[in-house]
This record gives structure tokens, C-alpha cells and sequence, in this order.
């Protein structure tokens, strides 16, 4: 991948490292070696470092004393708080959006596109990447600081549990899909209450097969 300087250098390599860790390619509890990742992006070891400090805001990461960087555990207390909490956010922020008279629906109806077509590919890391457009979108509606900074550090971590819960028999990428077009739904309509009765209940069902998958892995039931 090529790491050429920018201004977004730490954001890049934090993405970089983040989408490994959601997927499950930095598997929980594993160190990342600072001196490794800059060899391997071709970027310097302080770049990383700054990079380590934004995952860690994200809850992807833990920095340690003399372990260093360690990709956190997926415990099911932990992932019960990172849904609730996300849960709460959501609800918070969606029902706000609701609230915006003339809302612009094209930069969702966009996302909601991108997502149809990783559905169709059964591409599950395409279909969360478009999930977290889709709240790009209402951030830069929003223009809310506060909100935006608290659901930066929070959305990461749930789209991890996310992707847990999709290695689940039961877990279905088209529900995601028809999540979302009914959020913009209820966006449209200006329906608070309705924004946080689905994010609640979509949230919810991701949280229970993430825990479910997490006992099937032998981790212990919170």
C-alpha cells in the first residue's frame, strides 16, 4: 500500500490498522510492533506512534507498559458496553439528524448504494465500510463536534462487533441494508422516536450474535 506524506499520514495508517483489526486480521491480544508497521507502510516510526495514540481514542487498541501496543480483547462485558454505548449515540445522533429541516438525503442514498452492491457481493467489510459513510454523511450534516468525536471513538469498535457478529450462521448482510433504508426512512419523516426504536433493535440483534459467536469461540457468557 503506498503511505505517501499527507496531512491525514496518522489518519491513513490508524484506518489501515483499524479495518485489520475489525476484520479480525490482528487478532485480539496481539502486539502491534511499532518499528514493523513503519517498515511495512514506508512511513516513519512517529507516524505510528501518533497512529497507535488515535486507535487507542477508538477502543481498538491498548498501550501497555512494556508490552506496548495490544490489540484489545473481545470480552462479552466489553462488547455489551461498546453496544450499549453505541446504542445511545446513535440514538442520539440519528434523532437529531431528524430534526434537520430539508435534510440533503443524497449523500445516504449514495452510501445506502455502495452497501447494496457489497450485499450483493456478500462483501462484508464493503458493506460496514459503507455503514460508516453512512454516518460520515449526518456528520457533516450535523456539524456537531461533541457528537461527532464521541460516535469517532465509539463506531470503530462496534463495527468490530459487527464484523464478529456476521462469522454468526444466523447473521444476514441484507439486514444491514434494510436497517439503513429504514433510518433514512424515518430521517426523512423526522421520526425521532422511530430512529431509536430501530437503532435499538438492530443494534441489539448484532450484540447477541457477536456474543453468541464469541461462546462458540469458547469465551466465557457475560
Amino acid at each position: 500500500m503506498d503511505f505517501a506524506a499527507s496531512a491525514s499520514l496518522t489518519e491513513r495508517i490508524a484506518d489501515h490498522l483499524g479495518a485489520d483489526i475489525i476484520a479480525g486480521r490482528l487478532e485480539p491480544e496481539s502486539r502491534i510492533q511499532e518499528l514493523k508497521v513503519a517498515g511495512s507502510l514506508g512511513v516513519s516510526r512517529g507516524s505510528v506512534r501518533e497512529a497507535l495514540l488515535i486507535l487507542e481514542r477508538r477502543h481498538l487498541i491498548q498501550l501497555l507498559p512494556r508490552r506496548g501496543a495490544v490489540v484489545t480483547a473481545l470480552e462479552p462485558a466489553a462488547v455489551c458496553e461498546c453496544s450499549e454505548l453505541l446504542t445511545e449515540l446513535q440514538a442520539l445522533f440519528f434523532g437529531k439528524l431528524a430534526r434537520v429541516p430539508g435534510l440533503d438525503l443524497e449523500p445516504f442514498d449514495r452510501s445506502l448504494q455502495a452497501m447494496a452492491l457489497a450485499v450483493q457481493n456478500a462483501d462484508v467489510t464493503g458493506a460496514l465500510d459503507a455503514r460508516r459513510t453512512f454516518v460520515g454523511a449526518g456528520i457533516a450534516a450535523l456539524d456537531s463536534y461533541h457528537l461527532a468525536s464521541a460516535l469517532d471513538g465509539v463506531l470503530p469498535a462496534g463495527l468490530r462487533i459487527a464484523h464478529l457478529a456476521a462469522a454468526h450462521p444466523e447473521y444476514a448482510l441484507r439486514d444491514g441494508l434494510r436497517f439503513h433504508h429504514a433510518l433514512l426512512t424515518a430521517l426523512a419523516d423526522g421520526d425521532a422516536a422511530r430512529v431509536r426504536e430501530l437503532v435499538a433493535a438492530f443494534n441489539g440483534r448484532e450484540c447477541r450474535l457477536a456474543l453468541a459467536e464469541l461462546c462458540k469461540r469458547g469465551a466465557d457468557p457475560a
